[in-house]
């Protein structure tokens, strides 16, 4: 390997990423799943399920792995749908919608966003700040665009009883409070993230043994695949790359949101980023920007997020019509991504 080759891979973002699905299980090993369910039957009476789903997702994503959000919940939704004989789909189409949203609002709520606050350099704050107005618009027509599901699905209420245990709330409230010290004080994001899954343990400490269960290293193992394999991808391919990538990364619109929105749906959005940082790089102000785009293309297919997979995968599994589901997806997913043009 080249010393230029070799001068392109950033450590800082494979550990980032390490820490971030160490988070993800700590959260999961303190029962987080039990959390969100209780936290989703307690918003269905009010909203009905197909909004409490969207709450819920819009809420947790961008502070856990949205990737995470979609295992924890998709078994759980499929549960209830076929417990009262109902049509899974939309509450499918709401989770993976409303996950690939907001997820997109902060540099931990999925992988791309890991690559881009890291390779960047921007804080925390600022990130948040800078992808707001993209997220909010989406999100805006996205609520009014799952309207016809959420009329036609109709669930019983539950009983849901007490939400607690509350562990899961306080440690991603710790985890969100260190990273905005650490922003601050100007550390590199892997710092708060080592800390956050740090404390984990402290949460954890009797229940060892499921910590190391429910950390996904297959998933990771991938994930820094799909980021090395893009990074020498590049390198080979710069001069034939750099003309049609180069715009993107500058921010010019609409080619910026239409080029994440094409080349995600081909190889995902996570090594699509990747593609623009190695092959044009991303500025601080343009990475939220870049963000939102990624984040919103994740909606308009089945490969774009690697959160659409798993969820398509579980559902597939259980008997849920795929077919019926995407046909649902792609009409709220072109429409939530008319923002990532402008």
């Amino acid at each position: 390997m080249s010393g230029t080759l070799a001068s392109s891979f950033d450590p800082a973002i494979y550990v980032s990423l390490l820490f971030l699905f160490g988070i993800a299980s700590q959260f999961r090993a303190m029962d987080g799943y039990a959390f969100l369910r209780r936290v989703l039957a307690a918003i269905e009476p009010r909203l009905g399920m197909v909004y409490a789903v969207a709450l819920v997702t819009f809420v947790f994503s961008p502070f856990i792995l949205n990737d995470v959000v979609v295992l924890i919940l998709t078994p759980a939704l499929i549960r209830y749908a076929r417990q009262y004989g109902l049509d899974a789909s939309p509450l499918i189409v709401a989770e993976i919608t409303f996950t690939n949203i907001s997820s997109s609002l902060t540099p931990i709520g999925n992988p791309q966003n890991i690559l881009l606050w890291t390779s960047s350099g921007i804080g925390f704050t600022a990130f948040v700040e800078g992808a707001f107005p993209w997220i909010a618009a989406s999100t805006a027509i996205a609520v009014v665009a799952i309207l016809p599901l959420a009329l036609r699905f109709k669930g019983p209420k539950e009983d849901h009883g007490p939400i607690g245990p509350l562990a899961p709330a306080y440690y991603l409230a710790l985890v969100t409070a260190g990273i905005l010290a650490s922003d601050a004080l100007g550390l590199p994001s892997w710092v708060p993230l080592g800390l956050g899954f740090l404390i984990g343990f402290g949460f954890n400490a009797r229940n060892l043994p499921q910590v190391k269960k429910e950390y996904d290293f297959r998933a990771l193992l991938t994930l820094w695949g799909f980021v090395a394999s893009i990074t020498v991808a590049s390198y080979f391919l710069l001069a034939y790359l750099v003309g049609y990538v180069a715009p993107a990364a500058q921010g010019q619109q609409p080619y910026s949101g239409a080029f994440l929105g094409i080349v995600s749906n081909l190889i995902s959005n996570v090594p699509a980023t990747q593609l623009l940082i190695n092959t044009a790089g991303v500025s601080q102000a343009l990475a939220p920007k870049i963000a939102a785009e990624a984040g919103l293309a994740g909606n308009l297919g089945p490969v774009a997020s690697f959160a659409n997979l798993l969820a398509l995968q579980m559902a597939a599994r259980e008997g849920v019509s795929v077919k019926r589901t995407l046909l649902m997806q792609a009409g709220i997913g072109l429409v939530s991504f008319i923002p990532a043009l402008f």
